[in-house]
């Protein structure tokens, strides 16, 4: 995993499978094209048993910032301001596996995240019900 450390762009003409995970992930039309062009940089890094990961999206600012143990539940505040996340990421054979949830209005919602280092990229690979969207981000 410490393959991984670093700071990733994302490759937007690369995304695959985003309004098939989006409608899988209840998101309307609105926030489906608002995801749609996200345009981010991811930052991970590690010191001892804690590690810090940031996404910063363009044009809107840093997404999330913090520092994180594997196994141990951290919450922040989707773009919206009003969607609530939690993530909990534990490792496995090199990948970052997450378990996200995300609550709105009552609503709870949950899918997985698979991030792992294919070559000169970082591939994020979320999935909900079977439906998948790939990301690629290459090394800064």
């Amino acid at each position: 995993m410490e393959n991984m450390v670093g700071d990733w762009t994302l490759v937007p003409e690369l995304t695959t499978g985003h309004d098939e995970f989006a409608e899988a992930v209840g998101m309307s039309d609105e926030e489906r094209e608002m995801t749609r062009n996200f345009s981010y940089t991811f930052h991970l890094s590690r010191d001892g048993d804690e590690w810090r990961m940031k996404i910063d999206i363009a044009k809107m600012g840093t997404l999330m910032d913090t520092k994180f143990k594997t196994g141990v539940p951290f919450t922040y505040m989707s773009p919206d301001q009003v969607t609530k996340l939690t993530d909990v990421i534990t490792v496995r054979n090199g990948h970052l596996m997450e378990k996200m949830t995300s609550e709105k209005g009552g609503l709870i919602r949950q899918w997985d995240v698979d991030t792992y280092r294919e070559g000169d990229f970082l591939v994020v690979v979320q999935t909900k019900d079977g439906k998948s969207k790939t990301q690629k981000l290459r090394h800064q």
